[in-house]
Protein backbone atom coordinates (compact mmCIF):
# COMPACT_ATOMS: atom_id res chain seq x y z
CA UNK A 1 0.00 0.00 0.00
CA UNK A 2 2.51 2.84 -1.07
CA UNK A 3 4.99 1.57 1.56
CA UNK A 4 2.33 1.93 4.41
CA UNK A 5 1.34 -1.06 5.50
CA UNK A 6 -1.22 -0.09 8.46
CA UNK A 7 -4.85 -0.68 7.15
CA UNK A 8 -6.57 2.38 5.44
CA UNK A 9 -10.10 3.67 6.07
CA UNK A 10 -11.70 6.87 4.76
CA UNK A 11 -14.23 8.24 6.70
CA UNK A 12 -16.74 11.29 5.09
CA UNK A 13 -18.50 14.16 7.81
CA UNK A 14 -15.75 14.42 10.56
CA UNK A 15 -16.53 17.80 11.58
CA UNK A 16 -16.00 18.41 15.42
CA UNK A 17 -18.29 16.90 17.63
CA UNK A 18 -19.95 14.67 15.82
CA UNK A 19 -20.17 10.93 14.97
CA UNK A 20 -17.35 11.34 11.97
CA UNK A 21 -14.66 12.48 13.91
CA UNK A 22 -15.59 10.32 17.26
CA UNK A 23 -14.82 7.11 14.67
CA UNK A 24 -12.13 8.79 13.03
CA UNK A 25 -9.88 8.56 16.48
CA UNK A 26 -11.15 5.32 17.32
CA UNK A 27 -9.88 4.02 14.63
CA UNK A 28 -6.71 5.45 14.50
CA UNK A 29 -6.10 4.33 18.31
CA UNK A 30 -6.62 0.93 17.05
CA UNK A 31 -3.75 1.39 14.25
CA UNK A 32 -5.31 2.37 11.20
CA UNK A 33 -4.19 5.10 8.96
CA UNK A 34 -7.29 7.39 8.76
CA UNK A 35 -8.37 9.94 5.94
CA UNK A 36 -10.66 11.99 7.47
CA UNK A 37 -13.10 13.86 5.39
CA UNK A 38 -15.36 16.66 5.41
CA UNK A 39 -16.53 20.07 3.24
CA UNK A 40 -14.03 22.40 5.03
CA UNK A 41 -11.62 20.94 6.68
CA UNK A 42 -11.32 24.51 9.41
CA UNK A 43 -14.14 22.13 10.88
CA UNK A 44 -11.75 19.45 11.64
CA UNK A 45 -8.63 21.67 12.63
CA UNK A 46 -8.55 18.89 16.25
CA UNK A 47 -8.22 15.90 14.45
CA UNK A 48 -5.32 17.24 12.43
CA UNK A 49 -3.44 18.53 15.52
CA UNK A 50 -4.00 14.38 16.61
CA UNK A 51 -2.08 13.58 13.52
CA UNK A 52 -5.30 12.56 11.20
CA UNK A 53 -5.13 13.38 7.75
CA UNK A 54 -7.88 15.71 7.12
CA UNK A 55 -9.11 16.27 3.46
CA UNK A 56 -11.83 17.89 2.12
CA UNK A 57 -14.65 16.08 0.28
CA UNK A 58 -18.33 17.16 -0.34
CA UNK A 59 -20.57 14.56 -1.05
CA UNK A 60 -22.77 15.85 -3.23
CA UNK A 61 -20.03 16.72 -6.03
CA UNK A 62 -18.71 14.40 -8.56
CA UNK A 63 -15.34 16.63 -9.24
CA UNK A 64 -14.96 16.71 -5.06
CA UNK A 65 -15.37 13.03 -4.51
CA UNK A 66 -13.09 11.98 -7.73
CA UNK A 67 -10.07 14.42 -6.54
CA UNK A 68 -10.43 12.73 -3.13
CA UNK A 69 -10.14 9.03 -4.44
CA UNK A 70 -6.71 9.90 -6.50
CA UNK A 71 -5.66 10.91 -3.12
CA UNK A 72 -6.27 8.27 -1.09
CA UNK A 73 -5.21 5.79 -4.46
CA UNK A 74 -1.86 7.65 -4.60
CA UNK A 75 -1.13 7.34 -0.65
CA UNK A 76 -2.23 3.76 -0.53
CA UNK A 77 -0.94 2.26 -4.15
CA UNK A 78 -5.02 2.15 -5.14
CA UNK A 79 -6.26 -0.30 -1.75
CA UNK A 80 -8.67 0.98 0.93
CA UNK A 81 -9.70 -1.27 3.62
CA UNK A 82 -12.44 0.48 5.06
CA UNK A 83 -14.95 3.45 3.83
CA UNK A 84 -17.04 4.68 6.10
CA UNK A 85 -20.42 6.53 4.67
CA UNK A 86 -20.88 8.99 7.26
CA UNK A 87 -21.90 12.47 6.03
CA UNK A 88 -25.56 13.15 6.76
CA UNK A 89 -27.70 16.18 6.36
CA UNK A 90 -31.22 16.94 9.00
CA UNK A 91 -34.50 18.09 7.94
CA UNK A 92 -37.23 18.21 10.30
CA UNK A 93 -40.54 19.52 9.77
CA UNK A 94 -44.41 18.77 8.82
CA UNK A 95 -44.56 17.34 5.35
CA UNK A 96 -46.82 19.78 4.31
CA UNK A 97 -44.87 23.07 5.48
CA UNK A 98 -41.18 21.51 4.63
CA UNK A 99 -39.50 22.98 1.29
CA UNK A 100 -39.02 20.73 -1.29
CA UNK A 101 -35.80 22.32 -2.61
CA UNK A 102 -34.32 21.85 1.00
CA UNK A 103 -35.71 18.26 0.64
CA UNK A 104 -34.11 17.42 -2.23
CA UNK A 105 -30.91 18.35 -0.35
CA UNK A 106 -31.19 15.88 2.32
CA UNK A 107 -31.39 13.30 -0.31
CA UNK A 108 -28.57 14.41 -2.14
CA UNK A 109 -26.38 13.87 0.83
CA UNK A 110 -28.46 10.96 2.61
CA UNK A 111 -28.74 8.92 -0.34
CA UNK A 112 -26.99 10.15 -3.82
CA UNK A 113 -24.00 11.14 -1.99
CA UNK A 114 -23.22 7.30 -0.30
CA UNK A 115 -23.63 5.72 -3.31
CA UNK A 116 -21.62 8.27 -5.32
CA UNK A 117 -18.95 8.31 -2.97
CA UNK A 118 -19.57 4.20 -3.05
CA UNK A 119 -18.82 4.00 -6.36
CA UNK A 120 -15.92 5.79 -7.03
CA UNK A 121 -14.00 4.09 -4.02
CA UNK A 122 -15.51 0.94 -4.98
CA UNK A 123 -12.16 -0.75 -7.23
CA UNK A 124 -9.98 -0.06 -3.75
CA UNK A 125 -12.16 -1.63 -1.48
CA UNK A 126 -12.49 -4.76 -4.17
CA UNK A 127 -8.85 -4.76 -4.36
CA UNK A 128 -8.40 -4.91 -0.78
CA UNK A 129 -11.90 -7.32 -0.13
CA UNK A 130 -12.66 -4.29 2.14
CA UNK A 131 -15.35 -3.56 4.53
CA UNK A 132 -18.09 -0.39 4.02
CA UNK A 133 -19.65 0.89 7.03
CA UNK A 134 -23.04 2.65 6.45
CA UNK A 135 -23.76 5.27 9.25
CA UNK A 136 -27.61 4.71 8.57
CA UNK A 137 -30.51 5.40 11.39
CA UNK A 138 -33.18 4.08 13.29
CA UNK A 139 -35.02 6.70 11.67
CA UNK A 140 -35.00 4.59 8.84
CA UNK A 141 -37.59 2.20 10.54
CA UNK A 142 -39.39 4.64 12.38
CA UNK A 143 -42.49 6.40 11.41
CA UNK A 144 -42.46 9.35 12.89
CA UNK A 145 -44.28 13.09 12.65
CA UNK A 146 -42.55 15.43 11.87
CA UNK A 147 -39.55 14.11 10.47
CA UNK A 148 -40.47 12.01 7.60
CA UNK A 149 -37.65 13.41 5.03
CA UNK A 150 -34.95 12.83 7.14
CA UNK A 151 -36.88 9.68 8.33
CA UNK A 152 -37.64 8.36 4.25
CA UNK A 153 -34.00 9.64 3.28
CA UNK A 154 -32.37 7.35 5.81
CA UNK A 155 -34.67 4.18 5.22
CA UNK A 156 -33.55 4.71 1.39
CA UNK A 157 -30.00 4.59 2.72
CA UNK A 158 -30.35 1.38 4.88
CA UNK A 159 -31.81 -0.21 1.33
CA UNK A 160 -28.99 0.96 -0.57
CA UNK A 161 -26.97 -0.64 2.04
CA UNK A 162 -28.18 -3.55 2.23
CA UNK A 163 -28.43 -4.40 -1.19
CA UNK A 164 -24.88 -3.41 -1.84
CA UNK A 165 -24.37 -6.25 0.83
CA UNK A 166 -25.81 -8.52 -1.38
CA UNK A 167 -24.08 -7.30 -4.36
CA UNK A 168 -20.79 -6.90 -3.11
CA UNK A 169 -20.85 -9.97 -1.32
CA UNK A 170 -19.14 -11.52 -4.33
CA UNK A 171 -16.69 -9.32 -4.82
CA UNK A 172 -15.20 -9.83 -1.21
CA UNK A 173 -16.59 -6.50 0.00
CA UNK A 174 -18.45 -6.70 3.33
CA UNK A 175 -21.10 -4.21 4.45
CA UNK A 176 -22.35 -3.25 7.48
CA UNK A 177 -25.50 -1.19 7.59
CA UNK A 178 -25.55 0.62 11.14
CA UNK A 179 -29.14 1.60 12.36
CA UNK A 180 -27.91 4.42 14.63
CA UNK A 181 -29.91 5.87 17.55
CA UNK A 182 -29.57 8.36 19.73
CA UNK A 183 -26.32 9.73 19.84
CA UNK A 184 -24.74 12.49 22.28
CA UNK A 185 -23.18 14.93 18.69
CA UNK A 186 -23.88 18.89 17.34
CA UNK A 187 -26.16 17.56 14.55
CA UNK A 188 -29.07 19.82 15.54
CA UNK A 189 -26.87 22.84 17.15
CA UNK A 190 -25.64 22.24 12.90
CA UNK A 191 -29.27 22.35 12.00
CA UNK A 192 -31.48 25.69 11.18
CA UNK A 193 -33.62 26.71 14.04
CA UNK A 194 -37.24 25.58 12.56
CA UNK A 195 -40.03 28.07 12.52
CA UNK A 196 -43.52 27.23 10.66
CA UNK A 197 -44.41 29.13 7.80
CA UNK A 198 -47.58 31.43 8.65
CA UNK A 199 -51.00 29.44 7.74
CA UNK A 200 -49.40 26.13 9.31
CA UNK A 201 -52.22 23.68 9.66
CA UNK A 202 -49.39 22.84 12.92
CA UNK A 203 -49.63 26.30 14.66
CA UNK A 204 -50.97 24.91 17.41
CA UNK A 205 -48.44 22.39 18.44
CA UNK A 206 -45.19 24.09 16.83
CA UNK A 207 -43.78 24.14 20.16
CA UNK A 208 -43.57 20.72 20.31
CA UNK A 209 -42.72 20.34 16.51
CA UNK A 210 -39.56 22.71 17.53
CA UNK A 211 -38.46 20.93 20.87
CA UNK A 212 -38.31 17.98 18.85
CA UNK A 213 -36.50 19.43 15.93
CA UNK A 214 -33.83 20.84 18.15
CA UNK A 215 -33.10 17.32 19.97
CA UNK A 216 -34.94 18.85 23.66
CA UNK A 217 -36.95 15.97 23.52
CA UNK A 218 -33.77 12.97 22.95
CA UNK A 219 -33.19 11.75 26.22
CA UNK A 220 -31.09 8.77 26.27
CA UNK A 221 -28.09 9.91 24.11
CA UNK A 222 -24.89 7.81 23.94
CA UNK A 223 -22.03 9.22 24.31
CA UNK A 224 -20.54 9.58 20.19
CA UNK A 225 -17.20 7.89 21.69
CA UNK A 226 -19.00 4.72 22.83
CA UNK A 227 -21.30 4.49 19.76
CA UNK A 228 -17.99 4.69 17.53
CA UNK A 229 -16.03 2.25 19.77
CA UNK A 230 -18.85 -0.41 19.11
CA UNK A 231 -19.00 0.39 15.80
CA UNK A 232 -15.23 0.00 14.80
CA UNK A 233 -15.51 -3.28 16.83
CA UNK A 234 -18.51 -4.55 14.78
CA UNK A 235 -15.48 -3.86 11.89
CA UNK A 236 -12.57 -5.32 13.29
CA UNK A 237 -14.57 -8.31 14.06
CA UNK A 238 -16.33 -9.06 10.87
CA UNK A 239 -19.64 -8.41 10.78
CA UNK A 240 -22.04 -7.91 7.98
CA UNK A 241 -25.59 -6.92 7.95
CA UNK A 242 -27.68 -5.11 10.25
CA UNK A 243 -26.01 -3.72 13.57
CA UNK A 244 -28.16 -1.52 16.26
CA UNK A 245 -26.13 1.14 18.21
CA UNK A 246 -26.89 4.06 20.30
CA UNK A 247 -29.35 5.19 22.65
CA UNK A 248 -32.74 3.38 22.35
CA UNK A 249 -31.46 1.31 19.03
CA UNK A 250 -32.03 -1.93 20.82
CA UNK A 251 -36.01 -0.80 21.40
CA UNK A 252 -35.89 -0.07 18.08
CA UNK A 253 -34.87 -3.19 16.98
CA UNK A 254 -37.06 -4.84 19.09
CA UNK A 255 -39.85 -3.20 18.48
CA UNK A 256 -39.51 -3.00 14.77
CA UNK A 257 -39.47 -6.66 14.42
CA UNK A 258 -42.55 -6.81 17.00
CA UNK A 259 -45.17 -4.60 17.18
CA UNK A 260 -47.74 -3.04 15.01
CA UNK A 261 -47.23 0.49 13.77
CA UNK A 262 -49.16 2.53 16.29
CA UNK A 263 -47.10 0.60 19.16
CA UNK A 264 -43.69 1.02 17.67
CA UNK A 265 -44.30 4.64 17.46
CA UNK A 266 -45.38 5.09 21.09
CA UNK A 267 -42.51 2.94 22.63
CA UNK A 268 -40.35 5.73 21.06
CA UNK A 269 -42.29 8.91 21.81
CA UNK A 270 -40.93 10.86 24.37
Amino acid sequence: MGGNSRKTVLITGCSEGGLGAALARCFQKQGFHVFATVRDPQKAASLQDEHIEVLPLEVTSKKSIGACAQVVHSKTGGTLDVLVNNAGSMLMGPLLDVSVEDSRRVFEVNVWGVLATTQQFAPMLVKAKGTILNICSIAGAVRMAWQGIYNSSKAAQTWISETLRIELEPLGVRVLTAMVGEVETKIYQNSRPLKLPDGSYYKSVESFIVDQASGKLQKTNEKAEVTAHNLVRDVQNGRVGFTWRGGVAGTAKLASWLLPTRLFVGTLDP
